[in-house]
């Protein structure tokens, strides 16, 4: 019997492309600005090909002392129709850094936050994405520490009573702990946009159909829907509706009996639009000739297949995941580059408007 193929190494590599196993080292680490010839490096890579050479990873980890994984927390993201887009994005930016991900999902077990950081912990992961569906005020994880963490979609609660009012998987808040940065979306600034939009072809009558809770995407929205409308000197109407399709049903049939009914509505959810534009066409209304409408989220499968298809705000998912990820990298490559331990403001990114067909100028 034949004895197994020897594994081809990098001193193999450097033979057949005539270098030395240095200059293989830094073209197979990606080490080669300034150092290495385009041609060099090509030749290097065409004779690891030729000789099916494939980096070990395990020797890798041991040379680094990394093991190149990233542990991922969610809570329901595997169950969302698009939040999936945030966990897509950041582990498609590891996979390009050559980084694994390790993903526990807290809705597919009876886990804690503090059961899966002690998981990913003893796997020895080099840092951890911790991200939510919806957008929350979560305590600050108690990672182990000189672990990075970044928070994506959610934030730590300012102090105490934060903390305590925070809807999260942890209950246990460390005070000496840093505060990890964070990336959510700019729900502000979009409402802001959403109500712009309608002033500026206008509409002076608008109403918004909120979402009547004290969640943070349901407070920045409503403060930035009424603090445009304020500074263009129009009355800002805020109604606490709910954030499902019935909702916006009911309460626009509601508006719609008034003598003078709004003209325009901003809504906190696509969904709630969704059911704004299905009382809408029930009372013989055609939008945007006599109801423009503008939802939030731009949820996927869902907004653009509307009748007629909505103009909405969009949540920046792939945005935040990629730039999450991007920094949780640089952590781990810099742990004490200037400013790594600080525990910097979130970091808000903008919430474009889509536009499709459903804001127009008002009939007359």
């Amino acid at each position: 019997m034949a004895p197994p193929a020897r594994r081809p190494t990098s001193a193999d590599v450097a033979a057949r492309a005539g270098v030395s196993r240095a200059t293989v080292s830094m073209v197979l680490n990606n080490r080669v600005e300034g150092t290495v010839a385009p041609a060099t490096r090509e030749k290097v890579l065409r004779a690891a090909e030729e000789l099916g050479y494939a980096r070990s990873a395990i020797a890798l980890s041991l040379k680094q002392q990394r093991t190149r994984t990233i542990g991922l927390i969610t809570d329901e993201i595997a169950t969302s129709p698009w939040a999936g887009r945030m966990v897509r994005a950041a582990s498609m930016a590891a996979a390009r850094a050559d980084y694994m991900v390790i993903t526990v999902d807290l809705s597919l077990r009876d886990a804690s936050v503090e059961g899966a950081l002690r998981t990913l912990a003893e796997r020895q992961v080099d840092g951890l994405l911790y991200a939510t569906m919806g957008r929350r005020v979560v305590p600050a994880p108690a990672a182990r520490p000189g672990l990075p963490m970044v928070l994506l979609n959610c934030e730590t609660a300012d102090g105490p009573d934060g903390a305590e009012s925070a809807a999260a998987g942890s209950s246990s808040v460390d005070p000496q702990l840093v505060e990890p940065p964070s990336f959510v979306p700019d729900d502000y600034e979009g409402a802001r946009r959403a109500a712009r939009r309608l002033a500026e072809v206008g509409h002076e009558r608008i109403v918004m159909l909120s979402g009547g809770d004290s969640s943070v995407a349901c407070l920045e929205r409503e403060a930035g829907f009424r603090d445009e409308l304020e500074e263009r000197g129009l009355e800002p109407e805020v109604v606490d509706a709910g954030w499902q399709m019935d909702d916006g049903y009911r309460w626009l049939t509601l508006l719609l009996r008034e003598e003078a009914p709004p003209t325009a509505v901003f809504c906190i959810r696509d969904r709630v639009a969704a059911g704004v534009l299905h009382a809408a066409s029930a009372a013989g209304l055609q939008v945007p000739r006599d109801l423009s409408v503008i939802g939030f989220d731009d949820e996927d499968y869902f907004a653009e297949t509307l009748t007629p298809p909505l103009t909405t705000i969009g949540l920046p998912h792939v945005e935040m995941g990629e730039q999450a990820m991007a920094r949780l990298l640089a952590l781990i490559d810099a742990p004490e580059a200037p400013g790594a331990g600080a525990a910097p403001a979130p970091v808000r990114i903008p919430c474009p408007l889509v536009e499709r067909e459903t804001v127009g100028r008002p009939h007359d």
